[in-house]
């Protein structure tokens, strides 16, 4: 079996105002709206993409990264998650493009970027606008940079069990 190797970028909606802890950054209030995280998953095993989804879409997790604080909140759930194939990260690259957009804010500096070398302000973006919009956007950055976008559809997690109903068949092969 081939492991996927690339990035990935989730697409949140938060239902309600909601105030978090996000570890060493703080409490921050998230306001009700569509968000965007983009990682890489560039690994083998857990660290693969596809493995890497599946960990976000997880409920029942370890807090481990700036995104668990905020996925873990009962207002959040994904939408949907795009991502394509890449032998190098590209999630600066696409988050940078994200930032260059009037309708995406930067909420909390840092957020997921931390550790980033590239100058990246954060790799979550807040938008006002509604999630599939926000899906045609970042379906049009990923071409942009010479990716092959891809959706991850049937987001479907239980907040009740570490489980995820999840195969390759819930990966679209070509958008």
């Amino acid at each position: 079996m081939r492991v996927l190797k690339g990035v990935y970028t989730l697409i949140i909606f938060l239902y309600a105002d909601t105030s978090l802890r996000i570890g060493k950054l703080g409490t921050h209030l998230f306001p009700c709206g569509t968000y965007t995280y983009t990682g890489s998953a560039m690994g083998i095993g857990a660290l693969s993409l596809e493995n890497r989804i599946k960990r976000h879409l997880r409920k029942d997790k370890k807090i481990k990264w700036h995104i668990d604080y905020l996925l873990n909140s009962s207002n959040a759930q994904i939408q949907a998650v795009i991502y394509a194939e890449a032998c190098e990260k590209f999630e600066c690259k696409v988050s940078k493009e994200i930032e260059k957009l009037r309708v995406a804010q930067v909420l909390v500096r840092k957020f997921g970027a931390s550790d980033c070398k590239e100058g990246c302000h954060a790799h979550l973006h807040y938008f006002t606008l509604n999630p599939i919009q926000v899906q045609e956007l970042i379906f049009k950055i990923y071409k942009k940079l010479g990716l092959k976008p891809k959706l991850f559809y049937d987001v479907n997690y239980s907040s009740y069990g570490s489980g995820v109903c999840l195969s390759r068949n819930n990966f679209i092969p070509d958008f």
